[in-house]
């Protein structure tokens, strides 16, 4: 075989001119960047409700998890796994020390425009609680929103999936009015690099081990789904339906096409008054409409490896003392 050689230039062919990379359209929002893979028109990114608040620490944090996407967001709409799986594993590793978490009495689902919501009565707790008045919701197709945080679950391969979190903090009424910057972003582990275990500290890190310890791809011939199962149900069927719509021409569920309407796309949010107006640092019960139970932690309770500049920078916004050296 003879050595390469560059074939002489002729300008007149313009075949540059005919020659075309495959492109993606790309928008910026929220700190992220959104790509549609999709056939045209591409529909337009949501503003989701939480992107308009203002008076917020934001800040953005990915995980590699090798797992099948799927069991991932079906964890999304299993509410009674927070009982087990974050709660009672919780006081495990704590030794057991403390009450018991109370158990769920009742679960309910319903599906709307942008997705499900999920509805919960624990023990000690009534109907008129907002965790069953309105709920969490998993958006449709592949995230989970809280209220105060995302979690997007998106796909790399069959096997393989990236987390993505945003995560928004309000900030105390004392400390306004506050304006980010920029979002920072950072990764989490997922295993200890010293002893290569699971990390099950955090909550989404306890979320990771619960979806990979279903395999790669879950088996779910050899499931046996019960009440508490009905919104994975409900998930699975619309996602059948929805590939055959998709597959038949036609769109599929959520997409938001109206400008005047995507302004800002409104969700159910438990604590609404909380993430829009604040409360007061010296109020405490205010500060516990956020989640119901929960106080405003001051240390990153959902992932493992937060950067010490983010750490101080939160802590600044939140207007805590300076916080003591790890």
């Amino acid at each position: 075989m003879g050595a390469h050689r560059a074939l002489p230039a002729h300008p007149q062919a313009r075949f540059k001119d005919r020659v075309r990379i495959k492109a993606y359209p790309v928008e910026a929002k929220a700190g992220l960047l959104w790509a549609y893979l999709g056939p045209p028109p591409a529909p337009l990114v949501p503003t989701w409700e939480p992107f308009t608040w203002e008076n917020g620490f934001v800040q953005i944090v990915f995980s590699e998890v090798p797992c099948n996407w799927m069991q991932c967001q079906e964890n999304s709409i299993d509410p009674v796994h927070f009982e087990w799986l974050h709660s009672n594993w919780t006081r495990a590793l704590r030794g057991g020390e403390g009450p018991k978490p109370p158990p769920h009495l009742k679960v309910g689902f319903d599906e709307f425009e942008y997705g499900f919501v999920y509805r919960r009565v624990l023990e000690g707790q009534k109907e008129d609680d907002e965790l069953w008045t309105v709920g969490r919701t998993c958006l449709w197709p592949n995230a989970l929103f809280t209220g105060g945080h995302f979690e997007w679950r998106v796909p790399i391969d069959d096997t393989n999936m990236l987390s993505v979190g945003w995560f928004f903090d309000r900030v105390p009424n004392e400390m306004e009015p506050f304006k980010q910057d920029h979002i920072p972003y950072w990764y989490s582990p997922i295993k200890d690099p010293d002893t290569g275990r699971w990390i099950t500290s955090h909550i989404m890190n306890q979320d990771f081990v619960a979806w990979v310890g279903q395999g790669a791809i879950s088996d779910r011939p050899g499931e046996h789904l019960g009440e508490s199962d009905r919104g994975v149900i409900m998930m699975r069927r619309r996602m059948l339906e929805e590939a055959e719509r998709v597959a038949a021409g036609g769109e599929p569920k959520a997409l938001v096409r109206d400008p005047e309407k995507n302004v800002c796309v409104e969700l159910p949010i438990i604590g609404r008054r909380y993430f829009v107006d604040g409360y007061s640092a010296r109020d405490d019960e205010k500060r516990r409409e956020r989640t119901p139970g929960l106080a405003l932690p001051r240390d990153f309770p959902f992932l493992t490896g937060q950067p010490e500049d983010i750490r101080q920078a939160f802590w600044q916004a939140m207007g805590f003392e300076a916080p003591p050296s790890r």
